[in-house]
This record gives C-alpha cells, sequence and structure tokens, in this order.
C-alpha cells in the first residue's frame, strides 16, 4: 500500500471521527440544572481538538526535519514557513492584553494575566492568520486573471 493511499484512509477516517463527535456535540443533548446551555460532550470534542492539534504540530515539526535530511536545499522553504508562523505568534503574544476582566458572578481560576494573554495569542493568531488566508485567495485570483 502506497503513502498516498494511507493518508487518505487517515484523513477520511478523521474526518468521520470529528463529524461523529460534532453530531454528538450538536445533537446530544445539555448538562442540566445549567445557566447557559452546555452540551453534554463538549469535553470530548475539546479533547479531540486538541488531539488534531497536537497531530498538525508533531507534523509541522517533524516534516521539515525529516526534509532537511532527504532534501537539504528544498528544506530552507520548510523552515521559513515555520520561521513565519513563529513570528505571526510572536507577534499576537505582543498584542496580548493581561488585564484581568470585570466579570460579574465568576468565581474560576481562569481569570487571571497568563491564561488571557494566553487566550489573546490564540485568538490574534487566529485572526492574523484568516486575514491572511483571505488576503491569499483573493491575491491569487486577481494574479491568475492578470497573467
Amino acid at each position: 500500500m502506497n503513502s498516498k493511499k494511507i493518508l487518505n484512509i487517515v484523513t477520511v477516517v478523521m474526518l468521520v471521527i470529528t463529524v461523529v463527535l460534532l453530531g454528538l456535540f450538536m445533537f446530544g443533548g445539555n448538562i442540566p440544572n445549567q445557566v447557559y446551555p452546555t452540551p453534554v460532550y463538549t469535553a470530548l470534542f475539546l479533547n479531540w481538538a486538541y488531539i488534531l492539534l497536537g497531530i498538525a504540530t508533531l507534523a509541522a515539526a517533524i516534516f521539515p526535519i525529516i526534509r532537511l535530511f532527504t532534501r537539504p536545499k528544498e528544506a530552507l522553504k520548510s523552515f521559513v514557513g515555520l520561521l513565519v508562523i513563529l513570528v505571526v505568534v510572536l507577534v499576537a503574544y505582543a498584542l496580548a492584553d493581561g488585564t484581568p476582566m470585570k466579570l460579574i458572578g465568576y468565581t474560576g481560576t481562569d481569570n487571571v494575566p497568563s491564561m488571557l494573554i494566553f487566550s489573546d495569542t490564540i485568538l490574534y493568531t487566529m485572526y492574523i492568520l484568516f486575514g491572511g488566508a483571505i488576503l491569499a485567495i483573493v491575491g491569487s485570483e486577481i494574479y491568475r486573471r492578470v497573467m
């Protein structure tokens, strides 16, 4: 069995698991006696998202290292991509604010500067990458029409 076939099978399996968990999350009911509707399978869905994030992070870190040994000249492109992502995360970290929020009735432990900076960094990174994706789509379409 070749690697493309294995990759396709793994991708389909991960997609099916995601769709099943999404269905459980959306239609699996809510936890009773909560102030706001809270789906029963929230933790399971978030854990799956963490697993997918870990797989993506490992793949993004390991494959450039493998390419360094198999194709040294092309490895530079992979490391440039990792460097760009690192710069985006550092810019997002610089934009993050750790000022505790005034939340009425909240007594949890997550309203601290470290957690607020972490969540802001993730949000700003997502915004920057989303904006970059939109610009790349629009730019490639314009380039394709002009050329």
